[in-house]
């Protein structure tokens, strides 16, 4: 019972700041097969680490947002 709770509340949690740089940073990303969000500069506009910008990013993509897109550091 509290996995099926947990895994309807986990894509309330996700870092919206993240992702909204995030997102910025993919539209802004040059035209390719696979658009390119860095990570470093996520981390340095929004303040959070490596690891939870590319965390959010991951878990993003599990729920269609970010489709094909590349993580670089």
């Amino acid at each position: 019972m509290f996995d099926v709770l947990s895994a309807s509340v986990r894509p309330l949690m996700l870092n919206s700041k993240v992702l909204d740089v995030a997102y910025e940073l993919y539209l802004a990303a040059p035209l390719s097969n696979y658009p390119t969000i860095n990570l470093k500069e996520l981390s340095r506009q929004t303040g959070a680490s490596l690891l939870e910008c590319r965390n959010a990013i991951v878990e993003a993509n599990r729920h269609g947002r970010f489709p094909q897109c590349e993580l670089e550091t």
